[in-house]
């Protein structure tokens, strides 16, 4: 009998074909709430999820549940623990998405830095001398911060030093034998915040990340540096910047992600003049999907048929 996978939710068709043609079922959910994927995932040896919560009760509504891949690189959505204490080996995609979120980094870097979305907003109401009073700063020459250094942050800094001439500032605390740049220098924590002209998160939600960043590290910040984030909205405490940007601490930020997604409306940093919010749109380009999706079905392949898996989170086979 062949494997079954259930997807909760549809996936770019790489993924989905690669599975298929090399003989597995795909089974395509109809929601995503965990009553509804407990009842679709009976009869399924694995799953291929992109954004619902696989918790531990999805996972023991199938016994025969083997594998759980990951469309994407954050292991939030996944109750790993849980998984491995049941045996289910767990898999992501870590080199799916690191130039689209590098890109979307840099573009959110510019965008910040030279105001262009209150001067879109005021070219369209034809008000063209409202740059007057609006002037924007360059990136070239700039320090750049970057706080964790893995695929996408040493995507960042290549594109930021050998595009943009920008000095880099990296603090990672596990570099421990690994390779780093000639154009990359590792500084302390307090040095990071206090030096950059750009502060940029890349690290991964983990219960010892929450609230990372906070009121001490806006404190150090330069009234002219602005912050982005584009990798966990609860590595950083949400209510400390608030009151960053309304206080002039720092000039901007730029969020592609927010402690709580999707969010509302009144999110009061949707409301600061100074941010630039977008909604979780790092992974979110046609190539990067694609990619990230058959990155996930290769391994499920590699997993039944008792081939080394490529990206292993844990490790229960």
């Amino acid at each position: 009998m062949k494997p079954t996978i259930y997807i909760p939710r549809v996936i770019a068709e790489e993924g989905t074909n690669y599975l298929t043609d090399r003989g597995l079922a795909v089974r395509i959910g109809t929601a995503m709430d965990e009553e509804s994927m407990c009842r679709e995932v009976k009869g399924c040896q694995g799953i291929l999820v992109r954004t619902a919560q696989i918790t531990r009760k999805v996972m023991e509504a199938e016994p025969e549940l083997k594998i759980i891949a990951r469309h994407g690189t954050g292991l939030d959505i996944i109750d790993v623990d849980a998984a491995t204490q049941l045996g289910i080996q767990v898999t992501n995609t870590p080199e799916s998405n690191g130039p689209s979120v590098a890109e979307l980094t840099m573009g959110g870097m510019i965008a910040a830095a030279r105001k262009l979305p209150l001067l879109n907003e005021s070219a369209k109401r034809g008000d063209f001398f409202f740059k007057t009073h609006c002037p924007g700063a360059e990136l070239t020459g700039k320090m750049l911060g970057l706080v964790g250094f893995g695929d996408i942050g040493r995507r960042v800094a290549q594109i930021a030093a050998l595009g943009f001439q920008m000095d880099i500032a990296v603090y990672e605390g596990h570099m421990e034998g690994k390779p780093v740049p000639d154009y990359v220098r590792l500084v302390s924590w307090k040095e990071l915040f206090r030096s950059a002209d750009f502060v940029s998160l890349h690290i991964p939600m983990r219960p010892e990340n929450e609230n990372l960043v906070g009121k001490r590290e806006f404190g150090w910040m330069k009234p002219s540096a602005i912050f982005v984030n584009t990798a966990r909205g609860k590595v950083v405490c949400e209510q400390a910047l608030l009151e960053a940007l309304e206080s002039s601490e720092i000039a901007g930020a730029f969020l592609d992600v927010l402690s709580v997604e999707p969010f509302s409306a009144g999110h009061p940093l949707l409301n600061q003049p100074n941010v630039i919010v977008t909604p979780h749109i790092g992974s979110n380009t046609g190539e990067a999907l694609a990619r990230s999706g058959l990155h996930a079905a290769m391994d499920i392949v590699s997993f039944f048929r008792g081939e080394p898996l490529r990206w292993p989170v844990n490790h229960v086979y």
